[in-house]
């Protein structure tokens, strides 16, 4: 069967606004008319089970509870008819108690369901409330009676002020469905709506057996039953019907305002009562006696139970403070009070507790070639190892952040033996790692930091140098141990102020390009040049490219300095063409990073540089280390493709000096080799170096691609260059780099030695070693 969640909802809400008004019919009606409007709302229950059946697929134990119920009522409504006699127990009374009953083992069953079952403390609560409400029933309903009058109907009058703590049971668990299982839906408010109206007439019924109200109490009581009715077949029938058997999502177990509100009136009402009303007989003493008794020990047991739940929280709590979620190891708080108390007690002993810290290099790539989900398996692995590792020399392992794992040991009595240890923890990243995706191989960086003989090092600083000294064996090539010295905190903190005044050197003009001449060997002429950074800071001093473009790439400030220097560079080279000074088949060369590789949108920056600066694509060169295409070989491939199919084209600098060089020609898009200056310095007086250069150079030949030999110094470099056939040349000997303002000067002496008639004698003379330098 299939219905419109509209019209569901459009049924859901009919039913109890349509209750309303038949209640406000019943409160004038002749008892024949409300005897049928009773008899019509309970029948009126039946389709909304069936519909909530085949519809919202309720279990069959809720409808047929609910219908059972419906008909309960039902016969409560035609013995009242009925049996208008008076009987020691009423049989509309004893009906209706049955159905009262039934009402809370369905709404147990839902609030089972709803918060994934009771918890001892919801069933000490309904105790709580069951016992204080039936000793104030007691007090103001049943003892009352009994002591005035001799009836043979007080029994009935006892099974009628049952309903006041039976309906305080209902109560509480309308407070557990209502605000014990996360964001209330519809169907749960309706539900709890009916408990409500069910709870009232309940409690205008008793007042009225016990009281003698008046026979209206009676009629509003029973209009109050139809609500109620109305309200729970509504909530059957409603779209969110399922939030009644589902499971919340809310994990709340903590007692709510209402549920709290409920349970301290069932505790602070019978005690007013029993201080304001004396005990009138031994029995009246008795039953207060024993209700009280019942209300104390169930309040000595829940707070006893709350007690031991608070401390277990508090554990558990205190365990997932110190306790990295991942690997289970302690965590970097736990690593600092540890080590802080181990401190405390060996600053006076020969010990000193070190801290060796690990951190997987490249574990990035990890992550971005396997998945995190292979990350966080290689992690847990590793931390095993180095638990099992750790275990052994009686250090703790812990888990600071990320991929970084620090042992800390407060056996050694020196550096020396701190090391040692720390090398043989090292091992455990030899192997491989055996994951679910395959093995991965993992290296790893550690810093070594040790307390200071004598001296109570806090632990921050230990995991301070420790840190310091990692970054330095990062630094010196990865995969090693690095003891912390303080010489290193000195180079920390410079490389800071570095990194602070670089930020903004941008904005303030500090950077500049200096540009090298590349010059054809033959002939002299300037054929291209190449731009490098320079930075000059307010004070006069100037901070070398290798000192500022590393950290440039690690704070990312590369990308904005690397698009500045690739437009400068074209602007100027464009200014230099305008101008006459260099020929319009110049060329300009910019130095490219591995981090400027793995930006996406670096393809897109050149190509506005070109268009900013009106300049064809294939004047410019982007010189590509080996090292930024193997760090991320597939996305540098992708990048230097894309930039290739613009028309810039690509240069390999350094070439030589890295193990994978050949196999880079065939696999990236390069048309130009630059062979490194470590080869053409010895190249006059090195065979091989000569014999390497000449096997480049005829590589370079076969395979199409331009040579530029860096580093030329002397003429006898300069002329062996010749001899062996490399066309292009850059280096000191020609000219030292040179600001923007100093290239006409420059282009303009290379021309003139170009054109003198003893150049080519002086390519031939040994005799002479050097040639003045044409730049700055």
């Amino acid at each position: 069967m299939k219905i419109s969640r509209r019209t569901q909802t459009i049924t859901a809400w009919a039913y109890p606004t349509l209750a309303v008004v038949a209640a406000v019919g019943f409160l004038f009606a002749g008892s024949k008319v409300q005897s049928s409007l009773v008899i019509l709302s309970m029948v009126s229950v039946f389709p909304a089970g069936y519909f909530a059946a085949r519809v919202n697929r309720l279990p069959r134990t809720l409808t047929c509870g609910m219908a059972a119920v419906g008909f309960l009522y039902i016969l409560e409504a035609a013995a009242a008819e009925i049996f208008t006699s008076d009987a020691p127990v009423s049989v509309a009374d004893s009906i209706d108690l049955i159905a009262t009953i039934g009402i809370i083992a369905i709404t147990v069953n839902v609030v089972q369901r709803r918060r994934g079952g009771l918890t001892a403390g919801d069933v000490l609560d309904g105790v709580i409330i069951g016992a204080g409400a039936w000793l104030g029933a007691w007090i103001l309903l049943v003892q009352p009676y009994l002591s005035q009058s001799s009836d043979s109907s007080t029994t009935g009058i006892v099974v009628s002020a049952m309903h006041i703590p039976l309906s305080m049971i209902i109560l509480a668990l309308a407070s557990l469905l209502l605000f014990g299982g996360g964001r209330p839906r519809p169907s749960i408010v309706l539900v709890t709506a009916g408990l409500g109206f069910n709870i009232a007439g309940d409690l205008i019924y008793a007042l009225e057996e016990s009281r003698a109200l008046g026979s209206w109490a009676y009629t509003v009581a029973d209009a109050l039953y139809l609500i109620s009715v109305a309200a729970c077949a509504g909530a059957i029938v409603h779209p969110s019907a399922h939030a009644l058997v589902g499971e919340s999502t809310s994990r709340r177990r903590v007692p709510l305002p209402g549920r709290l509100a409920v349970t301290v009136s069932a505790l602070i009402i019978p005690v007013a009562l029993v201080t304001l009303i004396p005990a009138s007989s031994f029995a009246d003493r008795t039953v207060r006696s024993a209700a009280t008794i019942t209300i104390v020990l169930t309040v000595a047991v829940r707070f006893h139970r709350a007690a031991r739940a608070q401390i277990h929280s508090q554990d558990e709590l205190a365990e997932v403070a110190y306790t990295d979620e991942l690997t289970r190891l302690p965590n970097k708080r736990a690593l600092f009070e540890m080590s802080r108390e181990a401190i405390d007690d060996l600053w006076t002993t020969e010990h000193q507790p070190s801290f060796y810290l690990y951190d997987i290099d490249g574990f990035k790539n990890i992550n971005d070639a396997t998945g995190h989900s292979i990350g966080d398996e290689v992690l847990r692995l590793v931390a095993k190892r180095l638990q099992a590792a750790a275990g052994s020399i009686g250090a703790t392992v812990t888990r600071s952040s990320g991929d970084e794992f620090v042992v800390f040991d407060s056996t050694p009595t020196h550096e020396d033996e701190a090391m040692h240890r720390a090398k043989v923890l090292h091992g455990v990243f030899d192997q491989s790692v055996v994951t679910s995706g395959g093995d991965v191989f993992v290296t790893a960086s550690c810093g070594v930091a040790c307390m200071i003989s004598g001296s109570p090092t806090p632990s921050e600083d230990l995991f301070r140098w420790a840190d310091i000294a990692m970054y330095q064996a990062k630094a010196n090539g990865r995969n090693r141990v690095v003891l912390y010295e303080p010489a290193m905190q000195e180079h920390v903190a410079r490389r800071m102020t570095i990194e602070r005044s670089l930020r903004g050197a941008l904005e303030r003009r500090e950077l500049h390009l200096f540009h090298q001449p590349i010059i054809d060997v033959a002939t002299g002429a300037v054929t291209g040049v190449e731009a490098l950074m320079r930075w000059r800071r307010p004070d006069g001093s100037v901070v070398s490219p290798g000192t500022f473009i590393p950290i440039a790439e690690e704070t990312g400030l590369i990308d904005e300095i690397g698009s500045w220097a690739v437009l400068e560079a074209l602007s100027t080279l464009r200014g230099w063409i305008d101008e006459g000074i260099v020929s319009d088949s110049t060329t300009i060369s910019v130095n490219v990073s591995p981090r400027q590789l793995a930006d996406p949108r670096f393809t897109s920056v050149v190509q506005q540089a070109l268009d900013r600066s009106r300049m064809p694509p294939h004047l410019l060169w982007l010189e590509v280390t080996e090292t930024a295409m193997v760090e991320n070989a597939e996305l540098a491939k992708a990048v230097l493709q894309e930039i290739r199919a613009t028309g810039v084209r690509i240069a390999l600098d350094d070439f030589g000096t890295g193990y994978s060089s050949l196999s880079l020609l065939q696999q990236f898009p390069i048309q130009r080799i630059k062979i490194d200056r470590a080869f053409v310095s010895s190249i006059d007086n090195n065979d091989n170096d000569r014999n390497l250069v000449r096997t480049i150079v005829g590589l370079g030949e076969s395979m199409g691609v331009d040579i530029v030999a860096e580093g030329v110094e002397t003429v006898m470099q300069l002329r062996q260059l010749r001899q062996l056939g490399c066309p292009k040349a850059q280096g000191f000997l020609i000219s030292h780099p040179v600001p923007a303002e100093a290239m006409r000067s420059t282009v303009r002496a290379l021309e003139s030695l170009s054109q003198w008639p003893e150049f080519a004698q002086l390519m031939g003379d040994s005799s002479l070693n050097q040639l003045p330098s044409t730049g700055g």
